[in-house]
């Protein structure tokens, strides 16, 4: 009998990101494991930091990239459609609503929440 193949894969190569939380240390990490693994692309695609939008400055192998950031996830998810995936560090006081509006936006599949 064949091996039946799982309808629904939580991440692929294909996979891209928004990291709620400004988690520099985490981003990089991402990044650099992207870039060991030969990653095309970075995962991540943009950043949530309700305090401040602008850019974040990472590297990817030696080169120096951008990330954007912005004020909403609501924001974070018009700007970047590919993105199919939330890394939620969200504080225990909003994560939840953090959450459940991911799971509401249409582009979303996946949602991995950290305390």
């Amino acid at each position: 009998m064949p091996e039946k193949k799982p309808d629904y894969k939580l991440f692929d190569k294909n996979t891209r990101s928004i990291v709620f939380g400004y988690q520099q240390n985490a981003i990089q990490r991402m990044l650099d494991f992207d870039y060991v693994c030969r990653r095309e692309k970075p995962s991540v695609a943009c950043i949530v930091n309700p305090t401040r939008e602008g850019m974040h400055k990472c590297f990817w192998g030696t080169q120096e990239v951008m990330i954007p950031m912005y004020r909403t996830l609501k924001e974070a998810t018009k700007k970047h459609k590919d993105a199919d995936v939330v890394v939620n560090f969200a504080s225990f006081r909003s994560a939840y609503e953090t959450t459940m509006e991911a799971l509401e936006t249409k582009t979303i599949r996946t949602v991995r929440s950290y305390p």
